[in-house]
Parts: structure tokens; C-alpha cells; sequence
């Protein structure tokens, strides 16, 4: 099992520390569908990025991503 650490919280964002890599969640500013967008990035390179429609599943998301990087 992999552990994290979660690195800061900011009011409307959160940044959190995976595989040593950081993921960014913030507020979609679209505010007519909501959600959060979320981002992967590695020594200020973004590698990916995605909405989703909860912090939780914008976390699960951006390490599947996380994840699916380190195996290629």
C-alpha cells in the first residue's frame, strides 16, 4: 500500500502530494457544471489533467492517472 500526505489546504483548492507527484483539485469555474478540475504535475511539467464532480472522485482520478504514468 502506497501512503501520501496531504500538503496543504486552501480555501476552493487542494494540493496533495502522490508518488512524487503533486495534484492540484480546484473549483471548476464553469459554476453552471460545477465540479472540480483537477491536475497531475512533476517538476512543474503537468502530465495530466480532468474534471470531476467531487474532490473525492477528482483525487481517485488524478492518482488512477498517477498510477497509469509510473506503468508506462
Amino acid at each position: 500500500m502506497t501512503s501520501h500526505q496531504v500538503v496543504e489546504h486552501l480555501i476552493g483548492s487542494i494540493e496533495e502530494e502522490f508518488e512524487g507527484c503533486k495534484i492540484y483539485i480546484e473549483n471548476n469555474p464553469d459554476h453552471y457544471r460545477g465540479g472540480y478540475e483537477w491536475s497531475v504535475s512533476k517538476d512543474n511539467e503537468m502530465l495530466d489533467s480532468g474534471l470531476a464532480f467531487s474532490t473525492e472522485s477528482a483525487i481517485t482520478e488524478a492518482k488512477d492517472s498517477i498510477l497509469a504514468l509510473n506503468n508506462n
